[in-house]
């Protein structure tokens, strides 16, 4: 008896259910909602480039003057204690300068791939270089042999912060030998001295008598001093504090400099020492 009651009591809820389905009109029975027609997230502003703070306190760098020659066996050496300090410290940090001069050096007009200069004689002969390979470092305490750069460098990066900010901005174009540079000094301090621009190249493979006598010809040069931009001993400049100065160069590469390995070196000196120096490679536009 309990099993039908549950069968009719089953059987009404369905026929009740049938019924209030037929109550809702045919046109009504389906029905799409929320249709979005076009994507409504919100497009994500692209983040703005943070304006320069040229006056914020920035790391010492460290120029090293490499007086180096092609026919210097110890020279090499040299250039793997600046590879030493480099990774020790970083690229930035330690800013090196082959210049290739004196007895040792070969001139371009002696092989085709010398790699010594006018300028860079001249500076060997200023400072009264008398051996290779010598350095001086942020051009305070004289030229050094080997066996003192990594103690002087030591020493000049725990001295104070820089007084002045150099920042370098490079376009050269393809196949074009023209070269445009802007210089930005920014005085955190009162500033009187020269701003100096070089010019080096990476990458020269040129020859070098190695240690052992015999001569590398695939041996690869790196920043090797090509050329004084803005004159032999740069040029005056004189700034108050908080006091900022944007200069502007163009200057025209020589046919066998690869531009594309090109890059400026840019300083401040006194009578004393280099204030601040940095190193910007060419960018490509």
């Amino acid at each position: 008896m309990k099993t039908s009651v549950s069968y009719i009591a089953l059987l009404a809820s369905s026929v009740l259910f049938f019924i209030a389905c037929s109550n809702i009109e045919e046109n009504e029975r389906l029905r799409v909602v929320n249709v979005v027609e076009k994507d409504t997230v919100p497009e994500v502003p692209t983040p703005e480039e943070p304006e320069t703070d040229f006056f914020a306190e920035t790391p010492r760098h460290i120029l090293i003057e490499d007086y180096t020659g092609q026919n210097c066996v110890n020279c090499p050496n040299a250039t793997v204690l600046i590879e030493q300090l480099v990774k020790k410290y970083d690229s930035e940090t330690i800013v090196p300068v082959g210049i290739h001069s004196g007895p040792l050096g070969i001139s371009p007009a002696k092989d085709p791939k010398g790699l010594a200069t006018d300028l860079g004689e001249t500076y060997y002969k200023h400072w009264g270089i008398e051996m290779q390979p010598m350095g001086i470092i942020n051009r305070s305490d004289g030229a050094l042999s080997t066996d003192w750069w990594t103690p002087k460098v030591s020493y000049d990066m725990d001295t104070p912060a820089p007084s002045i900010n150099i920042f370098v901005e490079t376009v050269r174009s393809d196949n074009s030998p023209h070269l445009d540079i802007s210089v930005t000094l920014a005085a955190r301090d009162a500033v009187s001295g020269k701003l100096q621009l070089w010019l080096t190249e990476d990458s020269i493979v040129a020859p070098q008598k190695m240690l052992d006598g015999k001569t590398n010809l695939e041996y690869v040069h790196n920043h090797v001093l090509r050329c004084a931009v803005n004159g032999v001993w740069g040029e005056d400049i004189s700034l108050t504090t908080g006091e900022k100065t944007t200069l502007t160069y163009a200057y025209e590469a020589e046919a066998n400099w690869r531009t594309d390995q090109l890059a400026v070196v840019a300083f401040v000196y006194t009578d004393e020492a280099v204030l601040q120096v940095v190193r910007h490679k060419f960018g490509n536009h």
